[in-house]
């Protein structure tokens, strides 16, 4: 069995370490690598079982003589081209897969590129030739079924292999289970069908050369054929015969819940752990599937988020059942390659953020001009998909980063200051609360409003301001009290009145201020989501220092 397989230059992988003692689930959000092991360590097994037939375990000059795969034979990882093959599709001198088996012993294969149709394998030099001549390691790959042929003839055993490595295993269902019928393994993977589904197995005919495989609900029910069964049905029946066929083989089972109703997804493992047992077979599943992992013990789980490693406890895969329902590949790759993320109430919260750095030239300014890691307050990861609060996410992204750290500006709405994060902390999630209502509530600065309306409309913005504060502060304040409280705030806005903040605080700014005057000034239709431009207008003296003070923590916190 395997302990431990070292990728370098395969696929996705510049160089990485899995360990694999164990039975094994591979567990993460798609396109993470999961596949790409389990192709390796077909590979792997075809390599080795290619340059064996070369019979040949002498070093020739301190080195072993290399065989030829042409790529039609390579069945390991489906492929138009060998270039696929190596890290970044840069195909040129060697890509290595390293085993470390259950007895202590590393063989190291090394793939050489030549053409896109042939590549050449052999052995590291640095291993010696008794590891090589006794090591019988077989690996079967199962893959998802796609559907079944309509007939399937008696094939040879090597040809059932060549299509189970090229990903086919509907093509080769039934001669699984005929090999299955002809010894011992017939009677445990006949009553591990009748636990699962309730029907019996009946043994494989094989009339004309065409094989026929049916099942009865019950010893006196009606006959059915395994084509006419589900596709959930036939996947268990296709791992079930993998394994009882393989003996002592490592089993490599790519989405092995796939087309399974959540009960028997539950169920699955289990069956297929016993399966292994009775087999003495190794099992290494690829999967995203939270009730797989809740069957499971957590010591067999390797998470293939970030850094691939194996969970130590509950604790932590409860946070990967989070992580694969939360987390899209997207985040997976910026949570790698940048400092940290920001919770903001939306995109526009960003870009006022973007342009009053920019005005002030405030160091953050060079980070949020390029793609900073954010996410909206409650980001769904798919439309129909439900809201996934900040702290749901940012636990998520530190299984993948476990130093990951996060902000969330937060806008308090009206509702009062909430609990925010003295100074920043690396590696936590840093809460910060505006003290006005929301963001746009800093746009609310008279002369850069004026200053904009005027730029908009040609004139007329000092007279809109003026005019929309002593009407909504006679309405706050009292009839009469308007002018006098707006005209000290439009003259110096830089130290408002104990009344503004209040109203600041209390107001939406949005649609109730902003919006207003601007209607107000004439300057019509203009969307929210275009208010940065007002932002970009501002002059570093008109923005609130609280502004600044945000943008100070982010950078702080971030390490920028």
């Amino acid at each position: 069995m395997i302990k431990e397989v070292v990728l370098r230059r395969f696929k996705r992988f510049q160089e990485e370490r899995f360990d694999l003692t164990g039975h094994v689930i591979l567990a993460g959000p798609n396109n993470c690598g999961k596949t790409t092991v389990l192709q390796s360590i077909a590979a792997w097994s075809l390599g080795l079982k290619t340059w064996k037939r070369l019979n040949d375990y002498q070093r020739h000059g301190g080195a072993y003589t290399r065989a030829p795969i042409a790529r039609q034979a390579f069945t390991a990882v489906p492929l138009r081209s060998f270039d696929l093959l190596w890290k970044d599709r840069s195909y040129y001198g060697e890509m290595e897969i390293e085993v470390l088996t259950e007895k202590g012993v590393r063989i190291t294969m090394e793939f050489r590129s030549d053409s896109t149709e042939q590549i050449f394998v052999r052995p590291k030099n640095n291993i010696p030739p008794e590891h090589l001549y006794g090591l019988e390691l077989e690996v079967v790959y199962v893959a998802t079924v796609g559907g079944l042929s309509v007939e399937e003839p008696v094939y040879q055993p090597d040809y059932i292999e060549t299509l189970l490595g090229r990903q086919r295993p509907g093509d080769v269902i039934r001669n699984l289970l005929l090999q299955a019928s002809k010894g011992n393994s017939w009677e445990p993977l006949k009553n591990s069908v009748a636990r699962l589904f309730g029907v019996e197995l009946m043994v494989p005919q094989t009339p004309g050369g065409q094989i026929v495989c049916e099942y009865s609900q019950g010893k006196t029910g009606p006959k059915f054929d395994l084509l006419s069964a589900g596709s959930g049905f036939q996947q268990v029946v296709l791992l079930l015969a993998s394994l009882f066929t393989r003996k002592g083989s490592v089993v490599l089972v790519d989405e092995p819940d796939a087309h399974l109703h959540v009960f028997l997804q539950d169920s699955i493992f289990a069956e297929l752990r016993k399966a292994a047992a009775d087999t003495n077979s190794q099992l290494v599943l690829a999967t995203h599937s939270e009730v797989i992992f809740n069957s499971a013990d957590p010591e067999q789980i390797c998470v293939m988020m970030g850094k691939p490693r194996r969970l130590a406890s509950g604790a932590e895969l409860k946070k990967l059942q989070q992580a694969v329902a939360v987390l899209q590949q997207s985040d997976l790759v910026a949570a790698l390659s940048t400092p940290g993320i920001l919770y903001l109430e939306g995109y526009t919260d960003l870009n006022l953020l973007r342009e009053w750095a920019r005005v002030l030239k405030h160091p953050l300014a060079a980070y949020l001009d390029q793609t900073p890691f954010w996410r909206g307050k409650q980001h769904p990861i798919r439309p129909e998909a439900s809201e996934v609060p900040p702290s749901e996410h940012f636990n998520a992204l530190q299984l993948v980063k476990e130093k990951m750290t996060g902000i969330w500006l937060i806008d308090t709405d009206g509702k009062g200051k909430i609990p925010a994060s003295d100074q920043p902390e690396p590696g936590k999630l840093n809460r910060l609360f505006w003290s006005r209502y929301e963001t746009e509530s800093y746009l609310v600065h008279p002369v850069a409003l004026a200053r904009f309306i005027d730029k908009q409309a040609g004139s007329g913005g000092v007279e809109a301001v003026k005019k929309f504060f002593t009407k909504v502060f006679d309405e706050y304040a009292g009839a009469g009290a308007g002018a006098q409280i707006a005209e000290p705030f439009i003259v110096n806005p830089a130290q408002p009145s104990k009344i503004v903040e209040r109203y600041l605080a209390e107001t939406k700014a949005r649609t109730i201020i902003v919006g207003g005057i601007l209607q107000e000034g004439g300057v019509h239709g203009m969307d929210y989501t275009r208010f940065s431009e007002i932002a970009a207008t501002m002059l570093p003296a008109e923005i609130h220092p609280e502004v600044t003070e945000k943008l100070d923590f982010i950078y702080k916190a971030f390490g920028l």
